[in-house]
């Protein structure tokens, strides 16, 4: 059953489900990392991914920042910013440490996390990791046409625009990342109608470079991964937002990990919940 809860000053909706050790979830879907996106989208619908992770976990998913019913800040957005939400989420469900799981763009909040909070991280789990010079290419080419269309129509027409919809930035590139969050979060609306349009826009532009500025996998640089000493597993996508570059570039990065060295056509709930639990046994 979902609950909305206050983490890091953000109302965040959640969702606790299963039994076990506690697990993390970042959610996929880029700019719609909802929690509804386990079981909704791409792979993790294909394998029916709850059904194990539930049988083997306290699942902790949530909305994250920006995305969903959950608020949003206006503030230049980073990955080290969503790694500090998931915090706070586990912090005020009560719990110490739990394993950590993402899933798209997810990955790089989870891989964030693994780094600032090392002795709150039990191990890190990652499935199609986003990256590559199109992803990266797509994401200016999204952040590009916000930048213009606000340019062009002030935030006044963003409000209007964003409260007359019920999508998001993965959908419409003119409502930008703080578009959902317009809509459930009343602080946010007051705070753009406040901001002034060119200061607004300068954070557009610093989030697209604090969140997209390589070709390889977004997230911690190089030598932050190679830091982290968790053990981690890799399920690597194949596409031009989930280039199988990423996986490979964080599998060289991370001092303990394991990549499932399928193509994605064999990635069934046989192999990748087979290698789950060879990963897990360890």
């Amino acid at each position: 059953m979902d609950e909305m809860i206050e983490a890091g000053g953000l109302r965040t909706r959640v969702r606790v489900s299963g039994s076990g050790e506690p697990l993390l979830m970042f959610s996929p879907g880029g700019f719609n990392a909802t929690l509804d996106q386990w079981s909704a989208l791409g792979l993790y619908k294909k394998i029916e991914i709850l059904s194990y992770l539930e049988a083997n976990f306290t699942c902790i998913m949530f909305d994250r920042r920006e995305c969903g019913a959950s608020a949003g800040r206006l503030e230049i957005l980073t990955f080290d910013g969503m790694a500090e939400q998931g915090l706070a989420v586990l912090d005020q469900l009560g719990y110490k440490t739990a394993h950590l799981l993402g899933g798209c763009l997810g990955c790089a909040p989870a891989l964030s996390f693994s780094y600032l909070y090392p002795d709150k991280a039990e191990s890190l789990n990652l499935i199609w990791p986003v990256g590559g010079p199109r992803y990266r290419l797509r994401n200016f080419g999204r952040f590009a046409t916000h930048f213009g269309w606000v340019s062009e129509h002030g935030l006044d027409a963003l409000v209007d625009r964003a409260l007359s919809s019920d999508v998001g930035f993965a959908k419409d590139s003119m409502l930008g990342p703080w578009g959902s969050s317009l809509r459930v979060d009343e602080i946010l609306k007051n705070t753009i109608f406040g901001v002034g349009r060119e200061r607004y826009l300068s954070l557009v532009q610093a989030s697209y470079r604090a969140m997209f500025d390589t070709d390889s996998a977004p997230g911690p640089k190089p030598e932050e991964l190679m830091q982290i000493r968790n053990n981690a597993a890799i399920v690597p996508g194949a596409d031009e937002s989930h280039a199988r570059s990423a996986a490979h570039f964080l599998n060289e990065c991370l001092c303990s990990s394991s990549l499932l060295d399928l193509p994605t056509s064999g990635q069934t709930s046989e192999s990748v919940f087979s290698f789950f639990d060879t990963f897990y046994e360890t």
